[in-house]
C-alpha cells in the first residue's frame, strides 16, 4: 500500500473525528449501571469482518470471544482487580468510512459470570455482515478511539484490542491514528491470525500496536484463534506487562509457527 505524505493524512483523522462523534452511542446495555461509573478497564474489541475471512472463519472468532467471556480465567481476572468491573464492547471491522464498521455491542458493564454472558448473548447469533471493501487498521482504531471517548464509564486503563489477518491497504496509515490512540492514553493490542501472511505479526507490532504494555499475540489460523483470545483477554484485564524477554511479539500456545 502506498500512504500519501504524513502532512495530508492528518485531515483524514480530523475529518473521521467528526464522524464517529456523531456516530457513537452511548447507553450501557449491560446493567444497571450510572454514567460515569469506575472500572478496572475500558475494553473495545475490533473483530475482522473483512473480505479475506469467509463466514466460518467469522464464527471462529466470535465463538473465540464467547467462550473466552464464560472462561474462569477470564472470571477469576476480572474479579480480581480493584473495582472488580470491567466495561467492554465489541464491534467488526474491514474498510474505510461509515460503512467500514459496524457496532455489534455496544458498552456492558462486566463484573461476573451473568454479566459475561449477558454481553456475549449480544453477539451470539452475528450473521455474516458484508462492510465497506478492504482493510483499514486505521478507520478500525479512530472508531475505537471514539468509543472510548464516549464510553459511559471510567477508568485508568483504557485498550483497544485489534484482531485481523490482513495488512492496511485502505485508508490513511494506521500509525497516523495509533499515535493518537497513544497520546490519548489508550493501549492497543494485536491478534495477527497468519493465515494470510505469515509476518503479520511483525507488521501489527510496527504499525498498529501502542501504549504502556503493548503487545501483540499471534494465531497459526483461525482454528487456533480461541486459544489466542483467552490468553489476550487475560492479560489485558488482568493488567500484565509482557513477558516476552523485552518483545511485545508472542505467540499463542497452539498457534505458533
Amino acid at each position: 500500500m502506498r500512504s500519501a505524505p504524513g502532512r495530508t493524512m492528518i485531515p483524514a483523522m480530523t475529518w473521521l473525528r467528526g464522524v464517529w462523534a456523531a456516530l457513537a452511542i452511548v447507553g450501557a446495555l449491560g446493567g444497571p449501571a450510572q454514567a460515569q461509573e469506575k472500572v478496572d478497564l475500558l475494553l473495545v474489541l475490533a473483530v475482522d469482518s473483512s473480505a479475506s475471512v469467509n463466514t466460518q472463519e467469522f464464527a471462529l472468532q466470535f465463538q473465540g470471544y464467547i467462550e473466552a467471556f464464560r472462561n474462569p480465567q477470564v472470571i477469576n481476572a476480572l474479579s480480581n482487580g480493584e473495582h472488580g468491573s470491567i466495561a467492554v464492547c465489541l464491534f467488526i471491522w474491514a474498510g474505510d468510512r461509515r460503512d467500514g464498521v459496524r457496532l455489534i455491542a455496544d458498552w456492558h458493564l462486566v463484573n461476573g459470570p451473568e454479566s459475561a454472558k449477558t454481553f456475549t448473548d449480544a453477539f451470539l447469533r452475528t450473521p455474516r455482515f458484508m462492510l465497506r471493501d478492504g482493510t483499514s487498521l486505521s478507520n478500525a482504531i479512530a472508531y475505537a478511539i471514539e468509543l472510548i471517548e464516549k464510553a459511559p464509564f471510567k477508568a485508568e486503563r483504557k485498550v483497544i484490542d485489534v484482531s485481523g489477518d490482513g495488512t492496511n491497504n485502505v485508508g490513511f496509515s494506521p500509525t497516523i491514528a495509533r499515535d493518537e490512540a497513544v497520546e490519548k492514553g489508550i493501549t492497543i493490542n494485536g491478534l495477527a491470525i497468519l493465515n494470510e501472511y505469515a509476518n503479520l505479526d511483525a507488521y501489527y507490532g510496527e504499525n498498529v500496536v501502542g501504549g504502556p504494555g503493548a503487545f501483540v499475540i499471534s494465531a497459526k489460523n483461525f482454528d487456533a484463534f480461541s486459544a489466542a483470545i483467552l490468553s489476550k483477554l487475560v492479560r489485558e484485564i488482568s493488567g500484565l506487562a509482557p513477558d516476552g524477554m523485552g518483545s511485545n511479539r508472542e505467540l499463542a500456545a497452539d498457534g505458533g509457527r
